[in-house]
């Protein structure tokens, strides 16, 4: 601004020109007003392009000055204020309860949304429900299976998923059961469900450990040993309590 404000100063001592004289006291006619002019240039308030017409009558030395300018601050000062602001404004909505929750029920209902949408694609005989075929054959397009993926589920063994969908082991599977399916199986195992497997894994060792001391001694069955151990095989809490 101090520089064009010079410039503009030498200029309108020796110009004739009226009309010019006019523009260059509008657009730099003193400090503030050259800082007001470039704020407007760079903020909407103005057409930058009527203050370059004046820069570019005063010299042709002040157009490219101009230029670099426009494009700087637009570009580069401009862009990384509004990154700032936006980093800003989402950590405060990462940090608030209630818009987290509201972001995560939007997240869920439109993944439900795909998923519905998908099974009504699927359902070519209209039944309510999907068999067998109809998932394969509608998994057999590409673009299919890269919304399948997109959805964060697995379709390379297609079978597989789908005996896993099908909850009742009807060979059927009902919108209620692919939406929970999906829903369920949807990512990769996080460590509930690895504990779970655990859980599980450990209350059926148990199971049979009772099993197999309730016939302890008669003729066919393998020794009981202590600390749970069955027949060379050894659960995984009987291990902790050795550990």
């Amino acid at each position: 601004a101090v520089f064009i404000v010079y410039g503009a100063a030498d200029h309108l001592r020796t110009s004739s020109d009226e009309e010019l004289e006019a523009d260059l006291i509008t657009w730099w006619g003193g400090i503030y007003r050259s800082m007001v002019t470039l704020f407007m240039t760079i903020s909407g308030g103005c057409d930058w392009r009527d203050p370059l017409l004046s820069l570019r009558a005063m010299s042709a030395a002040y157009e490219p000055l101009f230029l670099f300018y426009i494009f700087f601050m637009c570009f580069g000062v401009l862009n990384v204020v509004v990154g700032a602001f936006v980093a800003t404004t989402q950590q405060i909505a990462a940090n608030d309860p209630e818009a987290a929750a509201k972001y995560a029920v939007g997240q869920v209902e439109s993944y439900l949304h795909r998923i519905r949408g998908f099974f009504k694609q699927a359902d070519v005989d209209q039944t309510g429900t999907l068999s067998w075929e109809e998932f394969r054959n509608h998994l057999q397009d590409r673009k299919v299976q890269a919304y399948f993926q997109a959805l964060d589920l697995d379709v390379s063994q297609a079978h597989v998923l789908f005996s896993l969908l099908d909850a009742d082991d009807s060979g059927a599977v009902t919108v209620e059961e692919f939406v929970d399916g999906c829903v369920r199986l949807r990512g990769q195992a996080k460590s509930i469900d690895v504990n779970r497997v655990m859980y599980m894994c450990e209350r059926a060792f148990a199971r049979m450990s009772d099993f197999m001391e309730s016939f302890a001694g008669q003729p066919g069955f393998p020794p009981v040993g202590t600390h749970g151990l069955i027949g060379g095989m050894q659960t995984t809490a009987s291990y902790e309590e050795e550990a």
